[in-house]
Protein backbone atom coordinates (compact mmCIF):
# COMPACT_ATOMS: atom_id res chain seq x y z
CA UNK A 1 0.00 0.00 0.00
CA UNK A 2 2.79 2.35 0.95
CA UNK A 3 5.15 1.40 -2.63
CA UNK A 4 1.78 2.37 -4.36
CA UNK A 5 1.38 5.69 -2.55
CA UNK A 6 4.77 6.84 -2.99
CA UNK A 7 4.34 5.66 -6.62
CA UNK A 8 0.85 7.85 -7.13
CA UNK A 9 2.78 10.84 -5.64
CA UNK A 10 5.87 10.59 -7.75
CA UNK A 11 3.69 10.30 -10.85
CA UNK A 12 2.30 13.52 -9.52
CA UNK A 13 4.83 15.46 -9.03
CA UNK A 14 6.70 15.06 -12.36
CA UNK A 15 3.22 15.78 -13.90
CA UNK A 16 3.42 19.46 -11.78
CA UNK A 17 7.00 19.99 -12.39
CA UNK A 18 6.72 19.20 -16.14
CA UNK A 19 3.94 21.43 -16.89
CA UNK A 20 5.79 24.38 -14.82
CA UNK A 21 8.45 24.21 -16.88
CA UNK A 22 7.40 23.00 -20.02
CA UNK A 23 7.76 25.69 -23.09
CA UNK A 24 4.29 26.56 -24.44
CA UNK A 25 3.75 24.58 -27.92
CA UNK A 26 2.93 28.17 -29.66
CA UNK A 27 7.20 29.32 -28.25
CA UNK A 28 9.63 29.88 -31.32
CA UNK A 29 12.76 28.06 -30.79
CA UNK A 30 15.92 30.90 -29.76
CA UNK A 31 17.27 29.55 -33.04
CA UNK A 32 15.01 30.64 -35.29
CA UNK A 33 14.46 34.12 -33.64
CA UNK A 34 17.41 35.42 -35.40
CA UNK A 35 18.28 33.00 -38.68
CA UNK A 36 21.75 33.69 -40.52
CA UNK A 37 23.17 33.92 -44.03
CA UNK A 38 26.16 33.40 -45.96
CA UNK A 39 26.66 34.38 -49.19
CA UNK A 40 30.33 34.33 -50.87
CA UNK A 41 31.80 35.03 -47.27
CA UNK A 42 29.33 37.92 -47.08
CA UNK A 43 27.09 37.48 -43.52
CA UNK A 44 23.92 38.76 -42.96
CA UNK A 45 20.84 38.11 -40.68
CA UNK A 46 16.86 38.22 -40.42
CA UNK A 47 15.03 39.19 -37.20
CA UNK A 48 12.05 37.46 -36.75
CA UNK A 49 8.74 39.94 -36.21
CA UNK A 50 5.92 37.80 -34.14
CA UNK A 51 2.22 38.45 -35.60
CA UNK A 52 0.51 41.47 -34.31
CA UNK A 53 -2.10 44.52 -34.32
CA UNK A 54 -0.92 47.56 -34.71
CA UNK A 55 -2.61 51.10 -35.24
CA UNK A 56 -0.57 52.09 -38.74
CA UNK A 57 -0.50 56.01 -40.35
CA UNK A 58 0.03 59.40 -38.68
CA UNK A 59 -0.66 58.10 -34.92
CA UNK A 60 -0.49 61.00 -32.01
CA UNK A 61 3.32 60.15 -31.28
CA UNK A 62 4.60 60.53 -34.69
CA UNK A 63 3.56 64.53 -36.06
CA UNK A 64 1.32 67.00 -33.78
CA UNK A 65 0.24 67.47 -37.23
CA UNK A 66 -0.40 64.46 -39.57
CA UNK A 67 0.73 64.98 -43.20
CA UNK A 68 -2.17 63.90 -45.45
CA UNK A 69 -0.38 61.11 -47.12
CA UNK A 70 -0.43 59.45 -43.11
CA UNK A 71 -3.42 59.41 -42.98
CA UNK A 72 -6.24 58.06 -42.10
CA UNK A 73 -4.53 56.27 -38.79
CA UNK A 74 -5.94 52.55 -39.87
CA UNK A 75 -5.96 48.98 -38.46
CA UNK A 76 -3.34 46.54 -39.78
CA UNK A 77 -2.85 42.46 -38.87
CA UNK A 78 0.33 41.07 -39.51
CA UNK A 79 1.50 36.89 -40.10
CA UNK A 80 4.85 36.37 -38.51
CA UNK A 81 7.97 37.05 -40.90
CA UNK A 82 11.96 38.09 -41.33
CA UNK A 83 13.32 40.93 -41.54
CA UNK A 84 16.68 42.09 -41.59
CA UNK A 85 18.71 43.71 -39.29
CA UNK A 86 20.51 46.24 -41.51
CA UNK A 87 19.67 46.83 -45.16
CA UNK A 88 21.50 45.34 -47.65
CA UNK A 89 25.38 46.15 -47.80
CA UNK A 90 27.50 47.14 -50.84
CA UNK A 91 29.59 43.86 -49.96
CA UNK A 92 26.30 41.54 -49.80
CA UNK A 93 24.80 43.15 -53.41
CA UNK A 94 28.39 42.42 -55.00
CA UNK A 95 28.47 38.91 -53.70
CA UNK A 96 25.60 38.33 -55.68
CA UNK A 97 25.96 40.20 -58.65
CA UNK A 98 29.71 40.26 -58.70
CA UNK A 99 29.14 41.86 -62.60
CA UNK A 100 27.43 45.00 -61.35
CA UNK A 101 29.63 48.92 -61.12
CA UNK A 102 28.96 50.42 -57.56
CA UNK A 103 28.61 54.30 -58.38
CA UNK A 104 29.97 55.48 -54.95
CA UNK A 105 32.17 59.03 -54.74
CA UNK A 106 32.49 57.39 -50.79
CA UNK A 107 32.50 53.11 -51.73
CA UNK A 108 32.73 51.27 -48.61
CA UNK A 109 31.75 47.72 -48.80
CA UNK A 110 29.86 48.34 -45.22
CA UNK A 111 27.76 51.14 -46.59
CA UNK A 112 24.35 50.18 -47.64
CA UNK A 113 23.67 49.93 -51.76
CA UNK A 114 22.08 52.95 -53.52
CA UNK A 115 21.46 53.80 -57.06
CA UNK A 116 19.79 50.71 -57.30
CA UNK A 117 15.88 50.99 -58.80
CA UNK A 118 12.61 48.36 -57.36
CA UNK A 119 13.32 46.79 -60.61
CA UNK A 120 17.21 45.80 -60.06
CA UNK A 121 16.70 45.09 -56.57
CA UNK A 122 14.08 42.25 -58.27
CA UNK A 123 17.36 40.66 -59.78
CA UNK A 124 19.07 40.48 -56.77
CA UNK A 125 16.47 39.03 -54.71
CA UNK A 126 15.90 36.38 -57.48
CA UNK A 127 19.75 35.85 -57.60
CA UNK A 128 20.14 35.40 -53.94
CA UNK A 129 17.03 33.15 -54.19
CA UNK A 130 19.03 30.87 -56.52
CA UNK A 131 21.73 30.57 -54.43
CA UNK A 132 20.06 30.16 -50.48
CA UNK A 133 17.23 28.42 -52.25
CA UNK A 134 15.17 30.56 -50.04
CA UNK A 135 11.95 33.20 -50.89
CA UNK A 136 13.46 36.28 -50.27
CA UNK A 137 11.60 39.58 -51.00
CA UNK A 138 11.07 43.43 -50.20
CA UNK A 139 8.84 43.92 -47.41
CA UNK A 140 5.17 45.08 -47.70
CA UNK A 141 4.59 49.08 -46.22
CA UNK A 142 2.98 47.09 -43.35
CA UNK A 143 5.63 45.19 -42.38
CA UNK A 144 8.11 47.66 -42.73
CA UNK A 145 6.41 50.52 -40.64
CA UNK A 146 5.08 47.67 -37.76
CA UNK A 147 9.39 46.55 -38.08
CA UNK A 148 10.04 50.59 -37.39
CA UNK A 149 7.82 51.31 -34.31
CA UNK A 150 9.11 47.88 -32.42
CA UNK A 151 6.95 45.64 -33.65
CA UNK A 152 5.21 43.99 -30.72
CA UNK A 153 7.88 45.17 -28.57
CA UNK A 154 6.86 48.87 -29.71
CA UNK A 155 7.34 51.82 -27.02
CA UNK A 156 6.01 54.26 -28.89
CA UNK A 157 8.75 56.20 -30.44
CA UNK A 158 8.36 59.01 -32.86
CA UNK A 159 11.32 57.55 -34.75
CA UNK A 160 12.87 53.97 -35.02
CA UNK A 161 14.36 53.11 -31.22
CA UNK A 162 14.19 56.62 -30.14
CA UNK A 163 12.43 60.34 -29.64
CA UNK A 164 15.97 61.89 -30.74
CA UNK A 165 16.23 60.91 -34.22
CA UNK A 166 20.12 61.55 -34.20
CA UNK A 167 20.30 58.59 -31.66
CA UNK A 168 18.98 56.06 -33.58
CA UNK A 169 19.63 57.15 -37.36
CA UNK A 170 22.05 59.20 -39.76
CA UNK A 171 20.43 62.74 -41.19
CA UNK A 172 20.70 65.77 -42.13
CA UNK A 173 22.14 67.48 -39.18
CA UNK A 174 24.73 64.59 -38.80
CA UNK A 175 25.19 62.42 -41.26
CA UNK A 176 27.09 64.93 -43.55
CA UNK A 177 25.06 64.36 -46.41
CA UNK A 178 26.66 60.97 -47.16
CA UNK A 179 26.01 57.58 -45.84
CA UNK A 180 27.44 55.51 -43.23
CA UNK A 181 28.16 52.00 -42.21
CA UNK A 182 25.04 50.20 -41.50
CA UNK A 183 24.53 49.11 -37.31
CA UNK A 184 26.65 51.97 -35.96
CA UNK A 185 23.77 53.79 -34.17
CA UNK A 186 21.21 52.37 -31.73
CA UNK A 187 19.20 49.47 -32.89
CA UNK A 188 15.00 49.81 -32.34
CA UNK A 189 13.22 47.75 -29.86
CA UNK A 190 13.66 44.38 -32.17
CA UNK A 191 17.08 44.68 -32.82
CA UNK A 192 16.66 46.55 -36.06
CA UNK A 193 19.36 49.00 -37.28
CA UNK A 194 18.78 52.07 -39.30
CA UNK A 195 14.96 52.30 -39.71
CA UNK A 196 15.52 55.62 -39.67
CA UNK A 197 17.92 57.56 -41.36
CA UNK A 198 20.89 56.64 -43.45
CA UNK A 199 19.18 55.59 -46.79
CA UNK A 200 15.51 54.86 -47.44
CA UNK A 201 14.30 51.30 -48.26
CA UNK A 202 12.10 50.33 -51.45
CA UNK A 203 9.06 48.52 -50.22
CA UNK A 204 7.02 45.78 -52.29
CA UNK A 205 3.91 48.09 -52.62
CA UNK A 206 2.02 50.37 -55.18
CA UNK A 207 1.85 53.57 -53.85
CA UNK A 208 -2.06 54.47 -53.03
CA UNK A 209 -3.68 56.72 -50.50
CA UNK A 210 -4.57 54.77 -47.49
CA UNK A 211 -8.43 54.04 -46.64
CA UNK A 212 -10.21 53.57 -42.99
CA UNK A 213 -10.73 50.24 -42.02
CA UNK A 214 -8.86 46.83 -40.85
CA UNK A 215 -7.07 44.91 -43.01
CA UNK A 216 -4.86 42.05 -42.30
CA UNK A 217 -1.76 41.29 -44.21
CA UNK A 218 -2.20 44.19 -47.13
CA UNK A 219 0.08 44.29 -49.87
CA UNK A 220 -0.87 47.18 -51.56
CA UNK A 221 -3.16 47.51 -54.94
CA UNK A 222 -2.26 45.29 -57.55
CA UNK A 223 -0.98 48.27 -60.05
CA UNK A 224 0.09 51.74 -59.78
CA UNK A 225 2.72 54.32 -61.33
CA UNK A 226 5.33 54.89 -58.33
CA UNK A 227 6.78 52.32 -55.79
CA UNK A 228 6.58 53.04 -51.54
CA UNK A 229 9.63 54.03 -50.51
CA UNK A 230 10.25 53.81 -46.54
CA UNK A 231 12.43 55.37 -43.75
CA UNK A 232 14.12 58.52 -43.67
CA UNK A 233 18.01 59.09 -45.27
CA UNK A 234 21.28 61.23 -44.64
CA UNK A 235 19.50 64.11 -46.43
CA UNK A 236 16.60 63.97 -44.72
CA UNK A 237 15.08 66.32 -41.74
CA UNK A 238 13.82 65.57 -38.47
CA UNK A 239 10.19 66.30 -39.80
CA UNK A 240 10.30 63.90 -42.56
CA UNK A 241 11.65 61.63 -40.07
CA UNK A 242 9.39 60.06 -37.86
CA UNK A 243 8.16 56.41 -38.67
CA UNK A 244 4.78 56.99 -40.54
CA UNK A 245 6.43 59.48 -43.17
CA UNK A 246 5.61 58.23 -46.36
CA UNK A 247 6.97 58.69 -49.82
CA UNK A 248 7.38 56.85 -52.97
CA UNK A 249 9.05 57.01 -56.60
CA UNK A 250 9.04 55.45 -60.21
CA UNK A 251 10.13 51.67 -59.97
CA UNK A 252 12.71 52.19 -62.76
CA UNK A 253 14.51 55.86 -60.65
CA UNK A 254 17.87 55.18 -59.10
CA UNK A 255 18.99 57.57 -56.53
CA UNK A 256 21.54 57.63 -54.14
CA UNK A 257 19.84 58.07 -51.18
CA UNK A 258 17.68 54.68 -51.80
CA UNK A 259 18.32 51.15 -50.75
CA UNK A 260 16.97 47.84 -49.98
CA UNK A 261 15.64 45.69 -46.85
CA UNK A 262 15.36 42.14 -47.31
CA UNK A 263 11.99 40.46 -45.85
CA UNK A 264 11.73 36.85 -45.62
CA UNK A 265 8.36 34.00 -44.45
CA UNK A 266 10.29 30.52 -43.84
CA UNK A 267 9.22 27.98 -46.05
CA UNK A 268 9.45 25.26 -43.62
CA UNK A 269 7.34 27.16 -40.91
CA UNK A 270 3.61 26.21 -40.27
CA UNK A 271 1.36 28.92 -41.87
CA UNK A 272 0.29 31.48 -39.75
CA UNK A 273 -2.77 32.12 -40.29
CA UNK A 274 -3.86 35.71 -38.23
CA UNK A 275 -6.66 35.17 -35.66
CA UNK A 276 -9.60 36.17 -35.89
CA UNK A 277 -10.12 37.72 -32.51
CA UNK A 278 -6.37 40.23 -33.98
CA UNK A 279 -8.55 41.62 -36.30
CA UNK A 280 -11.21 43.00 -34.18
CA UNK A 281 -9.75 43.02 -30.77
CA UNK A 282 -6.92 46.13 -29.78
CA UNK A 283 -5.33 45.40 -26.67
CA UNK A 284 -3.79 48.58 -24.57
CA UNK A 285 -1.36 48.25 -21.75
CA UNK A 286 -1.52 51.10 -19.05
CA UNK A 287 0.91 49.82 -16.22
CA UNK A 288 0.25 46.47 -15.10
CA UNK A 289 -3.28 46.21 -16.69
CA UNK A 290 -4.20 45.30 -20.15
CA UNK A 291 -7.29 46.76 -21.47
CA UNK A 292 -9.50 45.00 -24.60
CA UNK A 293 -10.93 47.33 -27.52
CA UNK A 294 -13.52 46.17 -29.07
CA UNK A 295 -13.45 47.38 -32.85
CA UNK A 296 -16.77 48.91 -34.27
CA UNK A 297 -18.25 48.84 -37.24
CA UNK A 298 -19.55 51.92 -38.72
CA UNK A 299 -19.23 55.16 -40.86
CA UNK A 300 -16.17 55.90 -38.96
CA UNK A 301 -14.75 52.62 -37.65
CA UNK A 302 -13.42 53.20 -33.89
CA UNK A 303 -12.25 50.56 -31.35
CA UNK A 304 -13.87 51.16 -27.92
CA UNK A 305 -13.37 49.48 -24.48
CA UNK A 306 -14.76 46.24 -23.73
CA UNK A 307 -16.19 47.72 -20.13
CA UNK A 308 -16.49 51.40 -19.10
CA UNK A 309 -13.83 52.65 -16.61
CA UNK A 310 -13.90 51.01 -13.31
CA UNK A 311 -12.46 51.77 -10.19
CA UNK A 312 -9.59 49.56 -10.25
CA UNK A 313 -8.52 51.17 -13.30
CA UNK A 314 -8.99 54.88 -11.86
CA UNK A 315 -7.07 53.77 -8.72
CA UNK A 316 -4.10 52.48 -10.70
CA UNK A 317 -3.51 55.45 -12.86
CA UNK A 318 -4.39 57.99 -9.80
CA UNK A 319 -2.83 55.81 -7.49
CA UNK A 320 -5.38 56.40 -4.89
CA UNK A 321 -6.38 54.02 -2.16
CA UNK A 322 -9.28 51.50 -3.79
CA UNK A 323 -11.89 52.56 -1.77
CA UNK A 324 -15.28 51.67 -4.02
CA UNK A 325 -15.54 48.00 -5.32
CA UNK A 326 -12.96 47.87 -8.11
CA UNK A 327 -15.10 46.27 -10.72
CA UNK A 328 -17.87 48.96 -10.78
CA UNK A 329 -17.67 51.75 -13.54
CA UNK A 330 -16.64 54.98 -12.37
CA UNK A 331 -19.14 57.68 -11.81
CA UNK A 332 -19.13 61.24 -9.99
CA UNK A 333 -16.42 62.67 -11.17
CA UNK A 334 -16.36 66.22 -12.21
CA UNK A 335 -15.20 67.29 -16.01
CA UNK A 336 -11.65 68.69 -14.68
CA UNK A 337 -10.92 65.64 -12.68
CA UNK A 338 -11.59 63.26 -15.89
CA UNK A 339 -9.78 65.44 -18.08
CA UNK A 340 -6.86 65.15 -15.64
CA UNK A 341 -7.08 61.69 -15.61
CA UNK A 342 -7.74 61.01 -19.04
CA UNK A 343 -4.11 62.76 -19.67
CA UNK A 344 -1.54 60.40 -17.16
CA UNK A 345 -3.52 57.95 -18.86
CA UNK A 346 -2.35 58.45 -22.79
CA UNK A 347 1.01 59.78 -21.45
CA UNK A 348 0.87 56.08 -19.60
CA UNK A 349 -0.28 54.20 -22.22
CA UNK A 350 1.67 55.98 -25.89
CA UNK A 351 -1.72 55.85 -27.18
CA UNK A 352 -4.30 58.20 -28.16
CA UNK A 353 -7.31 56.96 -26.15
CA UNK A 354 -9.97 59.45 -25.76
CA UNK A 355 -13.63 59.53 -24.06
CA UNK A 356 -16.28 57.76 -25.84
CA UNK A 357 -19.34 60.02 -27.15
CA UNK A 358 -22.77 58.99 -26.60
CA UNK A 359 -23.40 58.17 -30.13
CA UNK A 360 -20.14 55.85 -30.12
CA UNK A 361 -21.47 53.97 -26.98
CA UNK A 362 -24.95 53.97 -28.30
CA UNK A 363 -23.31 52.11 -31.79
CA UNK A 364 -21.80 49.68 -29.95
CA UNK A 365 -24.69 48.74 -27.37
CA UNK A 366 -27.19 48.50 -30.58
CA UNK A 367 -24.66 46.29 -32.11
CA UNK A 368 -24.42 43.73 -29.27
CA UNK A 369 -20.52 44.67 -29.03
CA UNK A 370 -20.99 46.42 -25.43
CA UNK A 371 -23.46 45.83 -22.93
CA UNK A 372 -25.13 48.46 -21.04
CA UNK A 373 -24.54 48.90 -17.47
CA UNK A 374 -27.36 49.24 -14.46
CA UNK A 375 -25.99 52.04 -11.74
CA UNK A 376 -27.98 53.25 -8.81
CA UNK A 377 -25.63 54.18 -6.12
CA UNK A 378 -26.00 55.64 -2.54
CA UNK A 379 -24.52 58.99 -3.48
CA UNK A 380 -27.80 58.89 -6.00
CA UNK A 381 -29.78 58.35 -3.78
CA UNK A 382 -28.25 60.97 -1.30
CA UNK A 383 -28.63 63.31 -3.67
CA UNK A 384 -32.29 62.92 -3.98
CA UNK A 385 -32.83 62.98 -0.59
CA UNK A 386 -31.31 66.33 -0.30
CA UNK A 387 -33.04 67.23 -2.65
CA UNK A 388 -36.09 66.68 -0.97
CA UNK A 389 -35.30 68.12 2.06
CA UNK A 390 -34.60 71.55 0.48
CA UNK A 391 -37.88 71.86 -1.06
CA UNK A 392 -39.46 70.71 1.72
CA UNK A 393 -37.23 73.16 3.86
CA UNK A 394 -38.05 75.94 1.22
CA UNK A 395 -42.45 75.12 1.87
CA UNK A 396 -41.60 76.11 5.59
CA UNK A 397 -39.79 79.05 5.70
CA UNK A 398 -42.30 80.28 3.14
CA UNK A 399 -44.90 79.36 5.64
CA UNK A 400 -42.85 81.10 8.70
CA UNK A 401 -42.72 83.84 6.54
CA UNK A 402 -46.48 84.61 6.23
CA UNK A 403 -46.67 84.57 9.99
CA UNK A 404 -43.66 86.65 10.75
CA UNK A 405 -45.33 89.26 7.95
CA UNK A 406 -47.61 89.79 10.85
CA UNK A 407 -45.84 90.97 13.29
CA UNK A 408 -43.28 92.70 10.76
CA UNK A 409 -40.41 90.58 11.33
CA UNK A 410 -38.29 89.43 8.08
CA UNK A 411 -36.86 85.66 8.63
CA UNK A 412 -33.19 84.91 7.54
CA UNK A 413 -32.61 82.04 4.98
CA UNK A 414 -29.78 80.92 3.75
CA UNK A 415 -29.22 79.38 0.58
CA UNK A 416 -29.65 76.02 -0.59
CA UNK A 417 -25.92 75.04 0.21
CA UNK A 418 -26.00 71.02 -1.07
CA UNK A 419 -28.11 72.29 -3.97
CA UNK A 420 -25.25 74.79 -4.70
CA UNK A 421 -22.29 72.23 -4.10
CA UNK A 422 -24.05 69.73 -6.52
CA UNK A 423 -24.18 72.40 -9.62
CA UNK A 424 -21.30 73.91 -8.87
CA UNK A 425 -18.86 70.90 -9.59
CA UNK A 426 -21.66 69.27 -12.39
CA UNK A 427 -20.64 65.83 -11.66
CA UNK A 428 -21.60 63.08 -13.66
CA UNK A 429 -23.12 60.00 -12.71
CA UNK A 430 -22.33 58.52 -15.98
CA UNK A 431 -19.90 55.70 -16.79
CA UNK A 432 -17.43 56.43 -19.44
CA UNK A 433 -15.90 54.17 -21.77
CA UNK A 434 -12.39 54.37 -23.61
CA UNK A 435 -12.04 54.79 -27.24
CA UNK A 436 -9.50 54.71 -30.04
CA UNK A 437 -10.37 56.46 -33.29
Amino acid sequence: MQKWTLYILVSWLLIVTNSLFAKPKNDIPDSLKVVRFEVNGVPFSMQRIEKGVFIMGGTREQHREPISTDLPTHTVALDAYYIGNTEVTQALWQAVMPEWEIIDEWHNPNHPITDVSWYDCQVFIHRLDSITGMPFRLPTEAEWEFAARGGNKSRYFRFAGSNIADSVGWGLSNAGFRKHTVGLKIPNELGLYDMTGNVSEWCSDWYAPYYLGTEPNPKGPITGSEKIVRGSSFDNCQANSHISYRHYQQPEEATNYCGLRLALTLPNEPTLQVEEELTIVKKVKIKNLQIKLLYVPAEQPYYISEKPITWRLWNKITNEELTEKWSQPVIDKTDDEWNQWLEKCRKLSHEPIIFATSNEIDTAITQNIIEQPHIKTKKQRHWEKDTRSIQRHRKNTQKAQKWADLIGVQLKTTEDPTLLQYSTQQKNNQPRWLVIR
